[in-house]
């Protein structure tokens, strides 16, 4: 099942620029989770911790495709180095002036400042895929083990941050992400061999992905799926805090995310006889069950195995999704129209962390829990839209 992938890190450069990315993708996810467990510490509120660290997921998520834009004319490298040097600054200083007791309204500017100078790394390490792999068979399996990383993280990420927390101090992941984040980019823009070139200047491409039919469907769809999992994520901790078992609430989260790894491993390595769009119609409504058990969940231990379960479903849905974008979009769009996938994921998470935020203060984490099914349900309806509206050379 892993041979595939083993043959994909074997390319010269391949295994280098993952885990440069992986390392930067790593500390995005653990800034977004991070914030919640630090606002919410300092200030006894979640949804403050949530308004927070959903004003650091929509920045990135609206300045990323920007990014994207400036990498394909100007090349990866130095907008990699600018950034690097700018995260730094920015997350250094949300730390200090959230040590100093800053007002919520400092901090969220602060960490908008920090989510605008983070670089959306998961599209910009794809687009060295395609560039890497143009016209090769083997790009379908490049774009499924891309999906398997995800949920590594996803993995590492939770399990990273509580436990960072509830041993050492809130703000532990934070500062751990610092490092990883400008480290991670600058290595990345280190290496030239797997870079795609940029386009002159004075010949940009024409249009935006954003004409692909279909494809603004396609990116709602990403933002409800992100939606069930952020919302998954702010009410999973909250639940285990109440039942006094706070360690317990990253593992919980990294269970989701170790049966997505699972599901993708084996998703991404069989050749299907169905074309992505029709099996994206199939996994939503799996994902939307797979949230159920969450609203009634009577102990935490009840969440171990709904959550493994719900996470069978998640890899496919991430998968389907980026192959049928990957296909469908123009190649000269191809990064810009990868990247507005992930600022559909971040827009998706911001408005989700706030709302869970708030439902959890207000009405408890079985509201929090419905949130994630009732956007699973409305995914499953625009991903069926979409899939009948994207044209693509299957």
């Amino acid at each position: 099942m892993t041979g595939p992938y083993r043959t994909l890190l074997a390319l010269p450069g391949a295994a280098a620029f993952v885990t440069a990315g992986l390392a930067a993708r790593l500390a995005h996810l653990t800034t977004v989770l991070g914030i919640v467990f630090l606002v919410s510490a300092l200030s006894g509120s979640y949804g403050l911790g949530g308004l927070v660290s959903g004003a650091y997921a929509l920045a990135y998520s609206l300045v990323a495709p920007l990014l994207g834009r400036l990498a394909d004319r100007h090349r990866q490298g130095p907008v990699l180095v600018a950034t690097a040097v700018a995260t730094t600054v920015t997350r250094t200083g949300f730390l200090v002036a959230a040590g100093a007791g800053a007002p919520a309204w400092v901090l969220v500017i602060l960490a908008a400042t920090s989510g605008a100078s983070m670089p959306a790394i998961g599209p910009f390490v794809r687009a060295r895929w395609a560039h890497l792999l143009t016209g090769s068979p083997r790009l379908h399996a490049a774009t499924s083990f891309e999906s398997v990383v995800d949920e590594l993280l996803l993995v590492i990420g939770p399990v990273l941050v509580s436990t960072s927390v509830a041993y050492l101090h809130p703000a532990a992941a934070l500062i751990l992400a610092v490092p990883l984040a400008a480290g991670g980019s600058i290595a990345l823009a280190l290496q030239h061999r797997t870079e795609p070139p940029g386009a002159p200047a004075d010949r940009p491409a024409p249009g935006t992905a954003l004409r692909t039919p279909g494809l603004p469907l396609l990116l709602l769809t990403f933002a409800l799926i992100s939606t069930v999992l952020i919302g998954l994520d702010v009410a999973v901790i909250a639940y285990t805090e109440r039942q006094g078992t706070q360690a317990l609430g990253g593992w919980i989260l990294a269970t989701i995310a170790a049966g997505s790894a699972l599901s993708g491993l084996w998703y991404g390595a069989r050749d299907w006889s169905h074309p992505p769009h029709r099996r994206l119609t199939v996994v939503l409504p799996m994902l939307t069950v797979g949230t159920v058990p969450f609203v009634v969940a009577p102990t935490t231990g009840w969440l171990f195995p709904a959550a493994f379960t719900l996470g069978l479903t998640l890899a496919p849905a991430f998968i389907d999704g980026f192959s049928i974008a990957g296909r469908a979009v123009a190649a000269h769009h191809r990064t810009e129209g990868l990247t507005w996938l992930t600022t559909a994921a971040g827009i998706g998470i911001s408005a989700g962390s706030a709302t869970a935020g708030v439902l959890v203060d207000t009405w408890g984490t079985t509201a929090a829990f419905a949130l994630a099914t009732g956007c699973a349900a409305t995914a499953a309806l625009t991903g069926r839209a979409a899939s009948r509206r994207l044209t693509a050379p299957w």
